[in-house]
C-alpha cells in the first residue's frame, strides 16, 4: 500500500492490519504493517510492504481478505481514524488440483506409496539377511585381497538400494572384475527367482496364510519367501497387515517394515475417523523408520514422504521424495519419485521446478495433468494445452484434463471452449462438479447464462 506522506504528521502512527473472514470466522494475522510520521522522508511516498501467510482450510475459497487501517496520535496513542475495507474476494486454489493420490469422492480410492514385490532386484538386501548374501559372495571371491574388497563391503553397509550401491561401486578400483564375477551373477539369480516355484501349492499357501492370520498356525511354518508371496496375494489391506505383523515376529526385515508402512498409510486413506487416521499414520511413520533403521532405503523414504503429504506437511514430503530419488538409480522408481516431486512443487508454488521434475516422470494421465497444471499456473498456456490434451487422450473418462482446458479458456476469454470443456469435466467428475460453482478462476463467468447452463446441465443429469 502506498500513501502520500503528507497524510501523516510527525506525532502520528499509521498501521495496517489484514484479516481474512470466511463463514462465521475471522482470522487475524500475527503481525501488522505500521509507520511513524517522525521517520518519514518528506520527499518520498510512504510504502508499506509485507508478506502474510495462513493455513488453508475448507471454506476459505469463498472468504474475503480485509484490511483494518488506523491512525493514532501522540504518546497516549489516541485513535484518530479507523477504517475497514475489503481488498479481495475469495482465494484461488488452483494449485490444489495437483494430484498425488488424494481421494476426492471418486469411485476408486487410489493406492498410495511404493510396494516391494516378493521377488525383484529392488528387493535385494531388503530380506531378513539384508546384504549378507552379497557380502558373503564378495568375501569369498579369492582373486582380490580383503583390503581391495573392503570398499565394496562398506558401500553395501551404507544407504541406498542395489542400483544406488552399484553406481557407487562403479568408481572403485577393480569394479569391472567384481561386477563380472560377483554382481552380475547375483543379479541373474534374483531375476530367475520368480520363475522358481514355491515348495507349497497356491491352495496350501492360502490355507496356511489364513491360519497364520487367525493365530492358529505359527508364522514360521512358512519360509520368509513363502510368507512374502502370501502377503502379496492377499486382496485386502487388513489381511496384509495381519500377515506382515505375524511375519515381523519371525522374519523382521526392511521389506516387512516398508510394506507394513505402506499398508498403514493406505488404511489411513480409507477411514472416515480422524482419530483412527492419525493413529494409522503414526503406525506408518514408526514402521517406515524401522525399515530405514536397518539401512536407509528409497522405498521406505518415499513412503515416509507420502505420510507427510497426508498430514499436510508439504515441505517434509518434498524432502523425503527428493531423498528417495537420490537413493536409487532404478528408472522405474525414479519416474515415480519425479512425479511426486512435481506434484508437491506445484503446491509449494514453484511451477518451473515442477515442470523440471515432471519432464522426467512417467507420461501417464496424472503426471501429464500435473504438468499441464504447472504450465498453466506459470501462464504458459500453449504447453499447458498440449499436456492437458495428452492426458485426456490417455484417459477420456478423467474429468481433470478437461477442467484444465476450461481454465485456459476462461483466462483467454474463449467462452465457447470454456463451456464445452467444463461440461465434459463436470459430467465425468463429482468433485469438479462441486468445485466449479465457487472456483475463482471462473469468477467473471459466474453470472453468465452460458456458465449457469453448464451447471444446470450436470444437475439435470443427476436427476
Amino acid at each position: 500500500m502506498e500513501l502520500p506522506n503528507s497524510l501523516l504528521s510527525r506525532n502520528e502512527r499509521y498501521s495496517l492490519t489484514p484479516t481474512f473472514a470466511f463463514g462465521s470466522e475471522v482470522l487475524r494475522f500475527d503481525k501488522k504493517l505500521e509507520v511513524r510520521g517522525d521517520t518519514l522522508d518528506p520527499y518520498a511516498p510512504v510504502v508499506l510492504e509485507g508478506a502474510f501467510s495462513m493455513p488453508f482450510s475448507e471454506g476459505m475459497e469463498k472468504g474475503d481478505l480485509q484490511v483494518i487501517t488506523e491512525i493514532r496520535k501522540g504518546r497516549k496513542d489516541l485513535p484518530v481514524l479507523a477504517t475497514e475495507e475489503v481488498l479481495a474476494h475469495g482465494i484461488l486454489t488452483t494449485a490444489s488440483l495437483s494430484q498425488i493420490g488424494q481421494y476426492r469422492g471418486e469411485e476408486k480410492i487410489p493406492v498410495l506409496g511404493t510396494w516391494l514385490p516378493p521377488d525383484s532386484l529392488e528387493k535385494a538386501g531388503m530380506g531378513i539377511r539384508g546384504w549378507k548374501e552379497l557380502e558373503d559372495r564378495l568375501s569369498a571371491y579369492s582373486n582380490l585381497p580383503f583390503t581391495e574388497k573392503n570398499p565394496f563391503l562398506e558401500i553395501l553397509k551404507g544407504p541406498g538400494d542395489y542400483s544406488y550401491k552399484k553406481r557407487k561401486m562403479n568408481g572403485l578400483p577393480h569394479y569391472p572384475e567384481i561386477n563380472r564375477e560377483v554382481l552380475r551373477r547375483f543379479e541373474r539369480e534374483i531375476r530367475r527367482q520368480p520363475e522358481a516355484s514355491l515348495p507349497v501349492s497356491d491352495m496350501q499357501l492360502s490355507i496356511l496364510a489364513r491360519g497364520i492370520r487367525q493365530g492358529s498356525v505359527p508364522a514360521d511354518t512358512l519360509s520368509e519367501r513363502e510368507l512374502a508371496h502370501a502377503v502379496s496375494r492377499e486382496p485386502g489391506w487388513k489381511e496384509q497387515e495381519q500377515l506382515l505383523l505375524a511375519m515381523e515376529k519371525v522374519y523382521p526385515s526392511p521389506w516387512v517394515y516398508s510394506n507394513l508402512g505402506m499398508v498403514f498409510l493406505n488404511r489411513a486413506q480409507r477411514t472416515q475417523s480422524v482419530r483412527e487416521r492419525n493413529q494409522l499414520l503414526e503406525n506408518a511413520l514408526f514402521s517406515l523408520n524401522r525399515s530405514n533403521a536397518f539401512f536407509e532405503n528409497p522405498v521406505a523414504v518415499y513412503n515416509l514422504g507420502v505420510v507427510f503429504w497426508l498430514w499436510g506437511d508439504k515441505f517434509s514430503a518434498y524432502t523425503n521424495f527428493y531423498r528417495a530419488l537420490a537413493l536409487t538409480e532404478s528408472d522405474a522408481l525414479r519416474e515415480i519419485y519425479e512425479g511426486a516431486l512435481g506434484a508437491v512443487s506445484i503446491f509449494n508454488g514453484d511451477y518451473r521446478l515442477a515442470s523440471i521434475h515432471l519432464n522426467k516422470a512417467a507420461a501417464d494421465p496424472i503426471n501429464l495433468f500435473n504438468h499441464g497444471l504447472a504450465n498453466f499456473l506459470a501462464k504458459d498456456y500453449y504447453n499447458a494445452t498440449i499436456k492437458f490434451e495428452e492426458s485426456a487422450i490417455q484417459n477420456r473418462s478423467n474429468g481433470y484434463p478437461f477442467y484444465g482446458l476450461a481454465l485456459i479458456a476462461a483466462r483467454n476469454g474463449e467462452e465457447a471452449k470454456l463451456y464445452e470443456n467444463l461440461g465434459k469435466a463436470l459430467e465425468r467428475n463429482d468433485f469438479l462438479k462441486r468445485r466449479a460453482p465457487s472456483d475463482r478462476e471462473f469468477f467473471q463467468y459466474h453470472d453468465r447464462e452460458g456458465f449457469k447452463e453448464v451447471l444446470r446441465g450436470t444437475k439435470a443429469e443427476e436427476k
